[in-house]
């Protein structure tokens, strides 16, 4: 991954989606030799009431606990002070990946609802995962999408190291659009021309995933080139993977303050956990 001595961040609240990330934070930790760092932040307005000591003390046990059943490798469990966005992407600073749950609903509130995992997403200099129940929790594959560019490059390259370590498939997908109708393409009749582009895209695939395949030898791929739009082929993906990955898009001056909308849509509509990578 990007740096195996740097610390898999995970964000914890006690809520049940925060224990679902501490668990595949350790197993990610585990698989790529790298130390694991467990945060809770309290807000301020909290920190101040009489419960302030029993909910980081909570914390503290539960997180400790959890770490010690599943094997965890080296790690520290924190609690903060402050604003949860904010000291996560703080933290995040020096770590290999941050690891959050979808939504948060624990001792902390707001610790890892959606709009903080948007947030640390939008924000945070590393890999960004955010965690959830997959609809099939049998799933193993992983799935990711590229359009070709290099923000879609940064992504292929996490999404193979990540297959190569946890052992599993990995689907590369690129959605795009064609010049027949979506009438014609539902019912059957591709065209000459919608064929062509097919083809096309198919190489270009081949093209953009080689590289990769070279790198990880051990990592069964397939490559599907789909004609819907990106977004669309990655979520109805996500329906029969454990993990979709996606690169982080920002554009002109405020680069990084905005998630592009494949990935934007992807924490919000995708059946399994989701990868965020700049």
């Amino acid at each position: 991954m990007t740096d195996a001595k740097a610390p898999v961040l995970v964000g914890i609240d006690g809520s049940d989606d925060s224990i679902r990330a501490l668990h595949w934070g350790v197993r990610y930790a585990r698989a790529v030799g790298a130390p694991l760092h467990a945060i809770g932040v309290i807000p301020e307005d909290l920190a101040r009431s009489e419960a302030a000591d029993d909910v980081e003390e909570s914390l503290l046990a539960e997180a400790r606990s959890i770490l010690a059943a599943d094997g965890a490798p080296e790690s520290v469990v924190d609690v903060r002070t402050g604003k949860p966005a904010e000291q996560l992407v703080r933290y995040a600073a020096d770590a290999s990946a941050v690891v959050m749950g979808s939504r948060g609903h624990g001792r902390i509130a707001d610790l890892v609802v959606g709009s903080v995992s948007q947030h640390v997403a939008r924000q945070s200099a590393c890999p960004v995962v955010v965690v959830r129940e997959a609809q099939r929790p049998e799933a193993t594959r992983v799935v990711v999408g590229t359009d070709g560019s290099e923000e879609s490059g940064h992504a292929l390259e996490w999404a193979f190291a990540y297959a190569d370590a946890m052992g599993v498939e990995l689907t590369v997908i690129y959605g795009f659009h064609t010049s027949a109708s979506s009438p014609a393409i539902l019912s059957g009749f591709i065209p000459t021309q919608v064929g062509d582009e097919i083809a096309v895209a198919e190489d270009m695939l081949k093209e953009v995933v080689a590289p990769y395949e070279a790198r990880y030898p051990d990592v069964t791929v397939q490559r599907e080139a789909i004609t819907v739009p990106g977004a669309v082929a990655l979520a109805d993906a996500s329906e029969t993977a454990a993990l979709v990955v996606v690169g982080s898009r920002g554009r002109g001056a405020f680069e990084g303050m905005l998630l592009g909308s494949v990935s934007q849509g992807l924490l919000h509509r995708a059946r399994c956990s989701v990868a965020v990578v700049r």
